[in-house]
């Protein structure tokens, strides 16, 4: 009967057509003037200006930075802190994936903190509240609409870095179903392996209780269930708004519990090679699940049976449970090995050295050292 903490600051409001509330919503923060912050290709598919419509339409001013990559950048971050100090910014709007929605996070924390954003790695480094953040995601991947981090890569020192603190929450998070219809297939495959990820990782967390449990085992449900449906077709509606709820799910427990070896792991590739976030996830997963299997053996289980599969015992089930995600990856066509995405072998022993740096393996089921951390980077090449 341990003591449990769990905390959500985040209103959420989810429905098809629901991003016309953006205007609604940001003046009810008490804004008049937003920073949109997303990438290039939502600015060419029209999403962009509806969301400014819609701002307009409330009586609200805006202005577009529409430079976010994959795996945003501390210059980029840079290049928005300049626009955002630059004008009279009263809240930031991360429109489009995990990236986007993490590099506004950054830029709201610069708009009021000196320095530069690698001066706040790790938690609660900042000490003046960001500005107020309002998160619409068109991935199904990240839950970064609902988290208290941003991930940062360092491109100075091909290092990607986590930004922690509450007051990184989005005081609003829009999950409009309808937004996330355009993704390609490679971003739909991608971000819903990440939220898997998510799900699973929290799941087994040392800092797991009763509510994120809860939430991250109906997730990993709902993805594997509805994301080979919404690969096969991302204009059904239904799938992509049962996608969008796990993936806001496993944020919301993964925040709570922090993540595992797996998401350590993944980060050093995306730094050194640029493999997208949600990719190195879904290699590193099964791999990851095989070590730490018996450090939570019923909790595997639990996982095989949520992802449909069957077995007489627990130790049988729990087995099978990493199989149930290469079966998954297989299907969606995701790639299965670190070989077919650019990471080169010779990378692996600085990839380890900065996947230990990571503050996830504190809450891993199971103990880990560089030695066990090698061995799954060899065995996923």
């Amino acid at each position: 009967m341990g003591e449990v903490r769990f905390q959500i600051y985040t209103r959420v409001i989810k429905g098809v057509g629901a991003v016309k509330l953006v205007g609604e919503e940001a003046k009810s923060l008490g804004a008049k003037n937003a920073l949109i912050v997303t990438g290039p290709n939502l600015a060419r598919l029209g999403i962009v200006d509806e969301v400014k419509t819609h701002l307009s339409e409330a009586g609200l001013s805006c202005e577009v930075f529409a430079e976010v990559e994959p795996n945003p950048s501390v210059k980029t971050v840079e290049r928005g802190k300049e626009i955002v100090l630059s004008g009279d910014f009263d809240l930031v709007i991360g429109l489009g994936g995990g990236s986007n929605i993490d590099a506004a996070k950054a830029i709201a924390v610069m708009a009021k903190n000196p320095g530069t954003i690698c001066d706040y790695e790790g938690a609660d480094k900042f000490q003046n509240p960001p500005l107020p953040i309002m998160a619409i995601p068109t991935t199904a991947g990240t839950g970064s609409e609902v988290t208290f981090a941003s991930v940062v890569t360092d491109t100075d020192r091909n290092y990607k870095f986590v930004v922690w603190s509450h007051l990184l929450a989005p005081k609003v998070a829009i999950l409009d179903p309808s937004l996330l219809t355009t993704a390609p297939k490679s971003v739909i495959i991608a971000a819903g392996m990440d939220a898997l990820t998510h799900a699973i990782e929290s799941y087994v967390s040392k800092l797991a209780n009763v509510y994120t449990e809860q939430f991250a085992l109906h997730a990993i449900e709902l993805i594997s269930r509805n994301l080979p449906v919404f690969v096969a077709d991302p204009t059904n509606l239904d799938a992509a708004d049962k996608m969008l709820t796990a993936s806001n799910l496993a944020g919301i427990a993964f925040t709570n519990t922090r993540l595992g070896i797996v998401h350590a792991m993944a980060l050093p590739p995306s730094a050194l090679f640029d493999v997208p976030h949600g990719i190195a996830n879904t290699i590193l997963l099964p791999h990851g699940m095989e070590f730490n299997r018996i450090g939570s053996p019923v909790k595997f289980a639990h996982i095989a049976y949520a992802m449909g599969e069957n077995a007489p015992t627990t130790r049988e089930a729990s087995l099978l449970a990493p199989e149930a995600v290469r079966k998954l990856a297989q299907d969606i066509g995701a790639p299965l090995r670190l070989s077919e995405v650019g990471v080169k072998s010779d990378a692996i022993p600085r990839m380890a050295q900065d996947a230990m740096k990571s503050g996830h393996l504190a809450v891993n089921p199971r103990k880990v050292t560089i030695e066990d951390v090698l061995e799954i980077y060899r065995r996923a090449f």
